[in-house]
Order: C-alpha cells, then structure tokens, then sequence
C-alpha cells in the first residue's frame, strides 16, 4: 500500500505542477488540429490547455510533431487522470505526508515564480550585454601562434638539433620529418596556428618569449623535449557577440537575481537557529553494547 501512495502522490505532484507552473501553452506548428478536450475520463475532460502543458514540460524530451506522437501523449495524460480519479476515491489528498508535500511544491512554486517574474520584468538590455561583451573581450585578448616543433626523448638529442639548426635553420622541417618522435613529423612538425591555452604549460610560455621565426632552446614537457620554431604571431580572434549573447544574458540574470535576494535579505529581519551536533558515543561504550 505504501508504495501505490508514493506513486500516486508523484503522479499528483506532476500534475499540480504541471497545472500550476506558470509556463505559457505553446503548440508547435504541427499542421494538425489538437481538439478540445482531447479526451475525457470517468466524465472528467482533459482539456487542451492541460495537453498543451504537458507537451511543454517534455520539450527537448520527446518530440510531438505527429498525430501518432499526440495520441501517445494523450495515453499519457489518460493514465495519469485514472491515477488521479484513484487518489481522489482514497482520499490521499488528506494523507499528511501528501499535504506536506504540496506545502513544498507550493513553496518552490511560489519562489521560482517571483523570480521568473522579476527576470521578465527587468531582462537583460541590448546595451548591457554589449557593455559585457566588450568587457569580456578587452579581458580575454590575448595571441595566437603558428608554431613548428621537432619532440625527441632526450636533452642531449634536442641540443644536437639545436646546434644543426643554429648552422642552418632552413633545415627544420627536414630535421623534424627525420628525428621528431611527433605525430607532425610528417609535415615538417607543423603544429598550425593555437593558442597557449591549447598547449601544457612548459610549451605555450616558451612560445610565447619567442620572437617570429626564433628557435627554442630545449624545453621539457611531459611528452618529452622539444625544439620549437616560432613561424607566425597574431591577435586572436575573439567570440562573436551573437556567440556569447546567450552565455552573457544568463551571467547578467544571475547577478540580477542575487542582487535581488540580498535586497530581500537586507529588508528582512532573520533569525538562524544553530544546528546542533550530537556527540559520538565513545568507542568504548559501542565495543560494550555490541557484545552484550
């Protein structure tokens, strides 16, 4: 009995939240006609408006794009009213562990719902996010590099290349196809244009203290020792704002929502009762109950 109240009540709190969550119907542009009700139960419609939710909470989920995928949402919707109709006969709506959980629904319902409220009322402006994207952009300038490196296993191999190059560095992408133990040996150790972000650390800051078409002394990473020659240097080209638009309206909406709560809390008198921590029961004592 205990677990046909729990699914019951889940089936409740899906539907009062379903019936209660504020989210405007939106009926896809299907080509089809959903009727009004799209079925009815023991008597009970359910109507469009509640298929309508329905279909919104699964957005993303399931697609109902077909009358076949519309009727197996109306199953659905049939399914959960019989659950329902079920809960009512039991009277479970009076069961205090339901009514305490619609007191928590109701409570995170309410919340959300002022906070939803407050973000439409006061979005992001077109002039705040372009003073955002600018911002972000002035902070994330940086360069990218066009770079060529020779990987060997050993210090005393990457300075036997470094003495061959310092004669003749035209020989680099000779001396890369015949030495490097790199996958990019095979086109002369040409790594393409990056940026340090892309490459481990030891790597991307010996790069970055070269001049164009300077060659490394050895340096060590990880994978092994490198010899690098320094080919090419430009500014790197930042995000579009149409790419960050989306990332920098949630940032602005999340600062604007923790303004608002500490607006809240600084207009409210709170009181915080610590939470007390029992102590442990010596070990002592356990080790004694346990052979008793």
């Amino acid at each position: 009995m205990a677990k046909k109240k729990e699914l019951t009540t889940s089936i409740l709190v899906l539907s009062f939240f379903l019936m209660l969550s504020g989210v405007s119907p939106a009926t896809e542009n299907t080509g089809f006609t959903i009727p009004d009700p799209v079925a009815v139960v023991n008597s009970k419609p359910i109507s469009k408006t509640a298929f309508e939710l329905y279909a919104q909470q699964l957005r993303g989920k399931a697609k109902i794009d077909s009358p076949e995928s519309s009727n197996a949402l109306v199953q659905q919707l049939v399914l959960e009213e019989l659950l329902v109709q079920e809960a009512n006969k039991q009277k479970l709506a009076d069961d205090p562990q339901v009514k305490q959980q619609f007191e928590m629904i109701q409570r995170s319902l309410l919340a959300s719902t002022v906070i939803r409220r407050m973000l439409s009322e006061s979005a992001p402006s077109e002039e705040a996010i372009k003073k955002e994207y600018d911002n972000a952009v002035a902070a994330m300038k940086s360069k990218e590099y066009k770079a060529a490196h020779i990987l060997v296993d050993s210090e005393d191999k990457a300075k036997e290349i470094v003495a061959e190059l310092k004669k003749d560095a035209s020989k680099f992408a000779e001396l890369a196809k015949t030495k490097s133990s790199d996958s990019s040996a095979a086109n002369g150790g040409d790594l393409g244009w990056f940026t340090p972000g892309m490459m481990v650390p030891p790597f991307a800051q010996a790069v970055a203290k070269l001049n164009k078409g300077q060659i490394s002394e050895p340096v060590q990473t990880p994978f092994g020792w490198h010899v690098i020659l320094l080919e090419d240097v430009r500014d790197a080209t930042p995000p579009s704002m149409d790419e960050l638009k989306p990332q920098i309206a949630q940032m602005l909406q999340s600062k604007m929502v923790n303004d608002y709560l500490e607006k809240l809390k600084s207009g409210a008198k709170i009181e915080v009762t610590e939470i007390q921590v029992s102590a442990a029961a010596p070990a002592a004592d356990a080790t004694k109950d346990e052979k008793k």
